[in-house]
């Protein structure tokens, strides 16, 4: 739902971007006391179709060039420790999965996790690369363990992270993942 929602808003951007880029030539101008015919209302009518038609091919490649293809996926999670609760989430307004699927986090024990991208590895392509980064202002950091996402997980993709304190001792905290074949 939030994805999709993130689509209208790009679409409703780029629609009125390119109204302005575009520069519509609107046929026929009306002023006060002048009388409206239907048929130049249509032309004008018209005229703004083929402007949102053409800006509508425009979103469509656009789309297809940042969803990944075919050969290749991206996969991305910002994940947000909650102290008080010791509850790991994916902050979804920032996380995304070219899939579609859903992200979600596993915590396995104080600093250790599981972060799942649902469908990211369909035809049961492997090798993917991930990486891992700790957000901890004060300089802890965070690795990657394992990637699974052959045989036993696919189509899902399990990054497997790690984070530590800046005395190498493991930590829960804010960190994120990407993913990229």
């Amino acid at each position: 739902m939030l994805q999709k929602t993130k689509y209208v808003l790009l679409g409703v951007f780029l629609s009125a971007l390119g109204l302005w880029g575009l520069a519509v030539t609107i046929p026929n101008t009306f002023a006060d006391g002048d009388v409206v015919s239907s048929s130049k209302m249509n032309e004008n009518f018209q005229a703004l179709k083929n402007a949102v038609e053409g800006l509508g091919a425009k979103l469509e490649a656009l789309e297809a060039k940042a969803v990944a293809s075919a050969e290749g996926v991206l996969g991305r999670a910002l994940v947000r420790w909650d102290g008080q609760n010791a509850t790991a989430a994916v902050d979804t307004t920032w996380s995304f999965n070219a899939s579609g699927g859903q992200i979600t986090v596993d915590r396995l024990s104080q600093g250790r996790y599981n972060v799942t991208f649902e469908g990211l590895a369909q035809g049961n392509k492997p090798f993917g690369t991930a990486l891992a980064g700790s957000r901890d202002p004060a300089g802890g950091n965070c690795n990657v363990t394992t990637v699974k996402n052959e045989a036993d997980n696919a189509p899902d993709v399990i990054v497997g992270v790690r984070c530590f304190d800046t005395a190498g001792a493991l930590q829960d905290g804010d960190f994120r993942v990407l993913y990229i074949r």
